[in-house]
């Protein structure tokens, strides 16, 4: 279409020269000619500049999609290359004879005999055959019972990795880390359990180097160029780790950092951004056409880039030539103004074979700019005859399969032979429909066989290509690989919604579930019973033997926690050493002196450390019961904080229930706004009154079970309200000139979002949970947002 309209301009071109010059019938021309060959030019101009704009945007769109094939390409290939390696990993530990083996040597003591030398033999062989570094077996203790292959520096370390994975009996995705030795290697890995009789006993823990088949993957671009490049990052805390070797950066891999709030590319993907990214610029401060991929089941963001100033190149290149001679071409043509007709007339068709020629050389561009990117697009593709057989298959198809393009054409190898056999029928028939005209193209989900005979699941599209007599002469197929698609997108929501040291559900996902707890007892008539438990003496551990001891300490009480209670509980980790437990559907509250009980029984003994030193921590437990200590969740919650404290108060390593004169539910205003959060503007403090008292009457139409209807309109008053209070501040603002305006106005508009997300919550069933988060909302923008404004319009006289 771009080389089209180029040929289209200059023929347009070419025509008001034409007519210019047919114009002329005298060696000299008049003023009105001369305003017209003025006309002209500015004209000119005029489009020429359109149409370079044009063409950059072209082009942009052009590179935009490029390094988009390529990024998602590379990450398509690290998410197939981490499935692989699971699957690998999960195959090993899946064996059943090995399990058996395996499980027959722990039970005899794992000694060093003949089963031993044969288990280590077989892992010798994986090795061998798939390329591993290291294959180590743990116990449920996470004590390394073998290991072959390259000596693993870590693998002591990895033992609370293996007693997570023994215990939840999942697979584990170990992420890039570096050696602590001289050569300073850097190694990642797969840990599955080994499951035998529907019981975890062990692990196992593939290492794997990345500069083996990551790196090299990343760091390939298709095609020549000075500035493309692809980069693997992840969140370091508020920074960007880089994990692998950049292309103008000195430093080794994991060893380079930029803060995460510029406009740096990688720092726009970590902060939530994929996809093609705008205004982006790299690690040397160049503006960037990018794109980013997130690589599931990891914190992994892929980035690939390529600089401005080459992608636009070409098109600067000829925009300043063709200026160039465009202004030599009316330099020319101002000469031949001044000529005779005979000389004007030659020389003007010169002037427009040589506006053909410029054409011709954009056409010819475009059209080579074009092949290459279709000769480029690495996705696998191949084209089969109608009996099956590979006519051709592209380097991406080989990649994935395995196989070489010598061996497929001369092996003369068909697609019903890479098909697993179970799944023969349904792609037969399927293209059976397509040859009898029933369908245009199909897309099916199916098994394929790798040449080294390992299962790949994979989305394949197939079109019948038909020839100028509309009969059937060959099919195309494009291939995805989808194998464990699903699994990993179940590990990102874990990893959202729990601690990552101990495994256990976050604070974001205890109220989630208290909520739930709360709403379900009130339905079924039932309680819930809330337990708050802090760690004595854990700070001394802590000081004593380091902190790698005290989050030691941390998983070993996560997994006596877990033990003292129902799977149907919850148990989660707060931050620090604090732990909190939900018992719900509980038809008599004092069921959760049993639990208590047991967590403190279960804290009494002592704990072992890595070192083989030993360490006493107790556990002070407070409980609330809903709804007997409150109705509400930070009711809730606040009575078990004090109940743990009377805890720790008597004695340590004892619970308490909590008791209270008043029960904190019987309380006639839940929410009440104190002299503290009044701001000091008289209407402000009004308006802030209203939204609270709003808010108490969703409470008090929750506690009656009106109707949702009634309820939801209650809501909606409250975001009218709430707008209108935000409209009253910035005019306030505005008539001071308060020099925040601009992001206090942001903030409102983020609060009013947060606002419409509370009522998803509502119509969702999580009542409770939104409630007690539209409290806390108004709370912290009163705080810390409003008492500021309050005081600066203060200085201005405001009251």
């Amino acid at each position: 279409m771009a080389t089209e309209e180029v040929a289209q301009s200059k023929q347009q071109d070419t025509a008001h020269m034409n007519r210019q010059i047919s114009s002329s019938n005298s060696p000299r021309f008049s003023p009105g000619s001369i305003l017209i060959f003025a006309g002209f030019i500015f004209a000119t101009l005029v489009a020429g500049n359109m149409l370079f704009v044009y063409m950059r945007d072209g082009v942009r769109l052009e590179a935009q999609r490029s390094i988009a094939e390529v990024g998602a390409l590379k990450a398509n290939r690290i998410n197939d290359w981490l499935d692989d390696h699971q699957a690998d990993a999960g195959m090993l530990s899946g064996n059943s004879h090995l399990l058996h083996e395996a499980q027959l040597w722990m039970r005899e003591g794992a000694h060093d005999d003949a089963r031993r030398r044969q288990i280590l033999s077989r892992f010798k062989e994986f090795i061998n055959l798939l390329h591993y570094q290291a294959v180590v077996m743990y116990d449920a203790s996470g004590h390394v019972l073998l290991s072959t292959g390259e000596h693993v520096q870590d693998a002591r370390e990895m033992a609370k990795e293996a007693r997570t994975v023994t215990t939840s009996c999942q697979h584990k995705f170990i992420d890039l880390h570096q050696y602590q030795d001289e050569n300073r290697a850097i190694r990642l890995g797969f840990m599955s359990p080994l499951l035998a009789d529907e019981t975890c006993f062990g692990a196992i823990y593939l290492v794997e180097d990345p500069a083996r088949y990551l790196f090299p993957l990343i760091h390939y671009w298709p095609n020549e160029s000075e500035t493309a490049e692809t980069q693997l990052v992840r969140k370091d805390g508020d920074q960007v780790l880089f994990l692998d070797q950049l292309r103008y950066r000195p430093e080794p891999p994991l060893t380079f950092r930029l803060p995460l709030d510029t406009q740096q590319a990688s720092a726009i993907a970590l902060r939530g951004k994929q996809g093609l990214l705008e205004n982006a610029q790299n690690y040397r401060g160049k503006s960037v056409l990018a794109y980013a991929a997130a690589i599931s089941g990891t914190p992994w963001m892929l980035v690939s880039k390529i600089d401005e100033d080459e992608a636009y190149r070409l098109v600067n290149r000829m925009e300043r030539t063709a200026g160039i001679l465009v202004l030599f071409v009316f330099f020319l043509i101002g000469t031949w103004f001044w000529q005779w007709r005979r000389r004007v007339l030659a020389e003007a068709e010169t002037a427009v074979l040589n506006q053909r020629v410029i054409a011709d050389g954009l056409r010819m561009e475009g059209e080579k700019r074009f092949r290459t990117i279709f000769e480029l697009t690495s996705l696998p593709m191949v084209r089969n005859s109608l009996t099956g057989e590979f006519i051709e298959v592209n380097e991406a198809w080989c990649k994935l399969f395995g196989y070489n393009q010598e061996e497929v054409l001369s092996q003369h190898l068909t697609w019903q032979q890479l098909t697993h056999p179970d799944d023969l029928g349904p792609s037969d028939s399927m293209l059976k429909r397509m040859l009898a005209g029933e369908l245009a193209d199909y897309k099916i989900e199916k098994r394929y066989l790798h040449k080294d005979g390992k299962v790949l699941w994979a989305s394949v599209q197939v079109t019948l290509v038909r020839n100028e007599k509309g009969e059937p002469e060959f099919t195309i197929g494009t291939i995805q690989d989808i194998t464990e698609r699903k699994q990993a997108e179940k590990m990102i929501n874990f990893m959202a919604y729990h601690d990552r040291l101990t495994g256990l559900p976050n604070r974001a996902l205890l109220f989630d579930r208290l909520s739930q707890a709360m709403s379900q007892a009130k339905r079924d008539g039932k309680s819930v019973a809330l337990l708050f438990a802090d760690l004595d003496g854990f700070k001394a551990v802590n000081d004593k033997h380091g902190h790698e001891a005290g989050d030691n300490v941390l998983k070993m009480a996560a997994q006596r926690f877990l033990a003292c209670v129902r799977e149907v509980d919850t148990v989660a980790r707060f931050g620090g050493d604090e732990f909190a437990i939900i018992l719900g559907n509980l038809d008599d509250p004092q069921q959760a002196k049993g639990v208590a009980e047991k967590v403190v029984q279960a804290f009494a003994q002592s704990m072992v450390l890595t070192d083989g030193s030993e360490c006493n921590v107790g556990a002070s437990v407070g409980i609330s019961v809903y709804p007997e200590n409150g109705s509400a969740m930070d009711n809730l919650m606040t009575a078990a904080d004090q109940a743990m404290y009377e805890s720790k108060r008597i004695g340590k390593n004892s619970y308490t229930f909590y008791q209270s004169k008043t029960s904190l539910k019987v309380d006639p205003i839940w929410f009440k706004i104190e002299d503290s959060h009044l701001v000091g503007v008289e209407e402000i403090d009004e308006q802030h009154r209203n939204l609270v008292y709003m808010v108490n009457r969703l409470n008090d139409a929750l506690k009656r079970d009106d109707s949702p209807e009634t309820i939801l309109l209650m809501f909606d008053e409250l975001q009218v309200a709430t707008k209108h209070h935000f409209d009253t501040e910035n005019r306030y603002m505005a008539n001071c000139h308060y020099p925040k305006q601009d992001a206090h106005e942001a903030e409102h508009t983020q609060l009013l979002n947060q606002l419409q997300h509370f009522k998803s919550q509502f119509n969702e069933g999580r009542v409770l949970l939104a409630l007690q988060s539209i409290k806390d909302w108004l709370l912290g923008h009163i705080t810390y947002s409003d008492k500021k404004m309050a005081a600066y319009l203060a200085l201005h006289g405001v009251k």
